[in-house]
């Protein structure tokens, strides 16, 4: 198939974009002299530059913008193809609209007549089942004959991200030789994700009063009070970008320098495993099947708890998946990687 020019648009979580990278790795591979376009959030886009994955990019319209305005901008890409990682029907409406011929996505939110061509959602008895994301996204390009070259994500960290990344280390007061530890204590997602704030600030305490170890707390935006908090709960003053936070392409940096990573179930984790940073992950409402592939030194720890996975943004009852979750539990996982 002669294909001059592939639009592929993005996952809208950060952590499902880097489980992207891929599928996007594939498609280059099998269209080398094919022009890659993704399309997304302009915040993804200096997360996944460096890695040679796309040659142009393309922000996604915002909320208020009219179906006519997106179509207009995807139309002009002149894609021959697109690819629609996203389930959503607003991303497969929007690139039906900018009469891109192929259209390649999953059969999912009543879109099946907007896709030129596409797959079924994985099923048993009926029910779709979960999969993990990766392997969602290498199917969805494996109809293009893309494939996989076996490795998970990937992200790069380009010389000028380190330099921004140890500019800001340095700035909230980190020494040259200190062992840096990243938690990450928000979730974009919703409140059923957080760990009790109390339990973090404990295992940030007991890993600080090792000789050499600093802990720099990660927010994203709309996270700083609750990297505020933990800062507050802690004896021992961590480092905080509660005051400016990084942007996706320096917390690549950061984590990529970091020894460890302790987060919640979100976007970080996944760019920690893309840089190669072993992850202590806290998981709660989420089903751990979706992410459940090229873990790299990752510790998944998590409560089988009767009422979940819910998937629900905010916990209606008293939060046991994560609660249950025990401060020394957390300190021994994390202690076994920094061994290791």
């Amino acid at each position: 198939m002669m294909v001059r020019r592939i639009l592929c648009r993005l996952p809208t979580w950060v952590g499902d974009a880097v489980m992207a990278t891929p599928a996007l790795r594939a498609l280059r591979r099998a269209y080398p002299k094919s022009q890659l376009i993704v399309n997304g959030s302009p915040h993804l886009f200096p997360l996944l530059a460096g890695a040679g994955l796309f040659d142009d990019a393309i922000p996604a319209a915002t909320r208020r913008a009219s179906a006519r305005e997106a179509a207009a901008a995807l139309h002009a890409s002149r894609a021959d193809v697109a690819v629609i990682f996203p389930h959503s029907f607003r991303a497969a409406w929007e690139v039906f609209r900018a009469r891109i011929p192929r259209r390649y996505g999953y059969r999912r939110e009543w879109r099946r007549l907007l896709l030129t061509d596409s797959l079924a959602p994985h099923r048993e008895g009926g029910r779709i089942v979960p999969v993990p994301m990766v392997h969602q996204y290498l199917e969805l390009v494996g109809m293009l004959g893309a494939v996989g070259d076996g490795e998970g994500p990937r992200l790069a960290v380009t010389a000028e991200d380190r330099q921004l990344g140890d500019r800001a280390l340095q700035a909230l007061g980190l020494r040259d030789g200190d062992r840096l530890i990243a938690f990450n204590p928000g979730a974009s997602f919703g409140p059923s994700k957080i760990w009790p704030i109390e339990h973090l600030a404990k295992v940030g305490d007991a890993l600080q009063e090792e000789a050499g170890t600093r802990v720099a707390i990660l927010c994203g935006p709309g996270e700083e009070e609750l990297a505020r908090r933990l800062e507050a709960e802690m004896r021992t003053p961590p480092l905080n970008t509660a005051s400016a936070v990084l942007p996706l392409n320096v917390t690549k940096a950061v984590l990529a320098r970091a020894r460890l990573l302790i987060t919640t179930d979100t976007g970080p984790r996944h760019i920690a495993i893309a840089v190669g940073t072993p992850a202590v992950v806290l998981m709660g409402p989420t089903d751990p099947r979706y992410t459940n592939s090229h873990l790299g030194a990752t510790i998944v720890l998590r409560r089988d708890v009767p009422c979940g996975p819910c998937h629900l943004k905010v916990c209606p009852i008293d939060h046991r998946c994560m609660r249950w979750i025990g401060p020394d539990e957390v300190l021994a996982a994390a202690r076994t990687l920094l061994e290791a």
